[in-house]
């Protein structure tokens, strides 16, 4: 198919406890009540998945049928990339691993990448029970404040949240996470919300969690992150963990050139440029191809990436 890029179209959802800055930022688009979560990024069939603008396929299709210009192990797209906006915050909850996912639900874990787009606020960033039975008093007393351990947060920063950890996002907070592609999260507490469309509690998973959850988990902390200069190019590395997930930022002020041998889903997060001559603006996203070569990056234009290296 030679060397091509092409345009990713995301596919939105509504959350209880999203905004509309999504919509106002980014010019998305929806039906549904707002847009607070933006899968910019996701290939699950039957539930999840993108579509690639120049085939007209959903995007795990599109991996089945290209996978030479993915040049992954695996045997479905690997990675995940989703903007989310909120006005309230999210449940507390944690990811489970691998192994106790697919035992229970048939389905991968997710371990998570944030890079915060807009702050300040706070999350819940771990808790304060030293063992599982501790834990579990704090959980069946509801004493959520002595339980939870609670970090402030800036643009500009990222935080790694690994399998088991507990986190949750505050109010007024715009983030893009970065993780392998998967949409598995079990929630410990949210606080005693109604889902409009059922008129219900929305679902916990509470022995699910105290399955899960690291204990302890009071030492978390958030990633410190250094900037590299290179052909034009402020870089940026937030994680790289091969067999799961890499990711990171591009800046360019006015022209840059960028190179990795992986494939990458390139997320415009501010300004508007081009790679390779192909516009990009703010909210888009953009697949280029593996062993692509150098990309020209041109424009004042703030750019994350997700991709994936093998073992």
């Amino acid at each position: 198919m030679g060397k091509k890029i092409y345009h990713i179209l995301p596919v939105f959802n509504y959350r209880i406890w999203g905004s509309h800055e999504l919509e106002k930022r980014y010019g998305y688009k929806t039906n549904q009540p707002n847009a607070a979560e933006v899968y910019n990024v996701i290939a699950m069939p039957g539930h999840l998945d993108c579509e690639v603008e120049e085939t007209h396929s959903t995007l795990s299709d599109f991996y089945r049928s290209h996978k030479e210009l993915f040049g992954s192990d695996t045997p479905n797209m690997p990675v995940r990339a989703a903007m989310a906006a909120t006005s309230g915050p999210m449940s507390i909850q944690v990811h489970p691993n691998d192994e106790y996912a697919l035992k229970h639900d048939g389905r991968l874990g997710k371990p998570d990448g944030i890079y915060f787009i807009d702050g300040p606020g706070e999350m819940v960033f771990g808790h304060y029970a030293h063992t599982k039975q501790e834990f579990i008093e704090l959980v069946n007393a509801g004493q959520w404040d002595k339980l939870v351990r609670k970090v402030a947060v800036q643009q500009g920063e990222f935080v790694d949240i690994p399998f088991g950890t507990l986190h949750a996002f505050g109010a007024g907070l715009v983030l893009i996470e970065f993780s392998q592609n998967a949409d598995l999260t079990y929630r410990l507490y949210d606080y005693e919300r109604i889902e409009p469309a059922t008129g219900k509690l929305r679902e916990t998973h509470v022995q699910k969690v105290i399955d899960c959850v690291r204990i302890p988990n009071a030492d978390t902390q958030k990633v410190h992150l250094t900037k590299q200069e290179k052909t034009g190019c402020l870089l940026t590395l937030f994680h790289d963990e091969p067999g799961v997930y890499s990711a990171g930022r591009i800046e360019v002020t006015k022209r840059g050139t960028f190179m990795q041998d992986e494939f990458s889903f390139m997320i415009c997060v501010e300004g508007k440029g081009s790679i390779e001559g192909i516009e990009i603006n703010a909210g888009e996203t953009l697949f280029i191809p593996c062993n692509y070569g150098p990309l020209v990056i041109e424009g004042k234009i703030d750019l994350t990436y997700v991709t994936y290296r093998k073992k």
